[in-house]
Parts: structure tokens; C-alpha cells; sequence
């Protein structure tokens, strides 16, 4: 019988201990509280992240799984394996994926209308960024509205067929109107996303 000499990272059982530690903070850095939500929305196993969180089965994570939980909990391959060899106390994040250098047109042609959605569209990019800073490249309307159920509903419904730079604009167009209804005639500055 052939042996198994597959790449398993080993280090001692006191390092898969800190590193279980250092993931369940970065997760909750991230945002999570749960592991099931975290799971579903990074698209990793959830054995997976409770056995590494609870260092339930050391030296026995292979080199692409280590990869995989990294990237999972946007932190830099390195680290992880730092911290296994007792180089770093800490886990590095990522870096988030440079900003698009060109943007798409807007889905629309009325110039006045691009301009008053325009704001709009700006602070649902802002806030997207942000959220790539944390590592979350692709994420859910809760996280992207966190005080607007209805948009967050719209991000993740019919706004979900759209590619992302059709679906900020479809968005942002929704709100200017809204808010247009809400303040009739009134020009209250720059939107705040965070308030709807």
C-alpha cells in the first residue's frame, strides 16, 4: 500500500490553538458573529471553519485548504503560516482588490437624471469599497444597506440580474426618486445611505 505524502502543514498544537483564536476574531472583525452565515456568504465548509476555530484536528490541514481558509477570512496566506511556525502573534488581512480605474455609463441617457442619481450612486460605491477594504467582494444587501430593508431587498432580488455597475445606478436611481417623493421640492445636500 502506497503511503499518503500529501502536503500537510504540522506545528505544534499551542500554534493551531492561537491561529483558531486569531480566525474567530477576524471573523468577527469581518462581521460575523456566527459561523453559519460566514460560511454561506465566503462559500467555505462550515466543518471546516469550526475544526480550524477550535483547532479540532492539527497537523492535518493541507497546503490548498490553508490557502482556502486564508481567503476565506481575507488574510494573507503567509500569516497563517507565520503564526503556525511562531513568527507572528498576528494575522495580516489581505489587500483589497484595487478600485476599477473606468466605470461604466450609467443604464440611463437623461442627463439631469444621471445628475441627481449621481450622489446617490457615489455613496452605494463608497460603501462598497469599503466593504472590499473588509474583504467582502461580493456582498449581500444587508451589508451594503444596513438601515434600508427595501434596498437591501431590491440589491439581493431583481437588482441581483443586473451586473454591479447597472445594479448601484438601478439602485441609486430608486432612492433619488424615493427621496424626490419623501421631501417634494426640498434640496436637502448630498444622501446619507446609512439613515434610509
Amino acid at each position: 500500500m502506497a503511503s499518503d505524502r500529501r502536503p500537510v502543514i504540522r506545528a505544534p498544537e499551542t500554534a493551531w490553538q492561537r491561529l483558531g483564536e486569531l480566525l474567530q476574531l477576524r471573523r468577527a472583525e469581518l462581521g460575523y458573529k456566527r459561523r453559519p452565515g460566514f460560511t454561506r456568504d465566503r462559500d467555505i465548509n462550515i466543518r471546516l471553519v469550526t475544526d480550524i476555530e477550535n483547532a479540532y484536528r492539527p497537523n492535518t490541514f493541507l497546503t490548498p485548504t490553508l490557502r482556502e481558509i486564508a481567503q476565506a477570512y481575507a488574510v494573507t496566506y503567509d500569516s497563517v503560516t507565520a503564526v503556525l511556525a511562531g513568527s507572528a502573534s498576528e494575522l495580516a488581512p489581505a489587500a483589497a482588490a484595487p478600485p476599477a480605474t473606468v466605470t461604466q455609463l450609467p443604464p440611463m441617457t437623461d442627463a439631469a437624471r444621471i445628475a441627481s442619481a449621481r450622489p446617490y450612486a457615489d455613496a452605494i460605491n463608497r460603501r462598497l469599497r469599503e466593504l472590499a477594504a473588509k474583504g467582502f467582494t461580493d456582498p449581500g444587501g444587508g451589508q451594503v444597506f444596513p438601515a434600508s430593508p427595501a434596498d437591501a431587498r431590491t440589491w439581493d432580488g431583481i437588482g441581483a440580474r443586473l451586473d454591479i455597475d447597472d445594479r448601484v445606478w438601478f439602485i441609486a436611481d430608486l432612492q433619488r426618486r424615493d427621496d424626490g417623493r419623501d421631501v417634494a421640492g426640498s434640496d436637502s445636500g448630498e444622501p446619507d445611505i446609512t439613515t434610509r
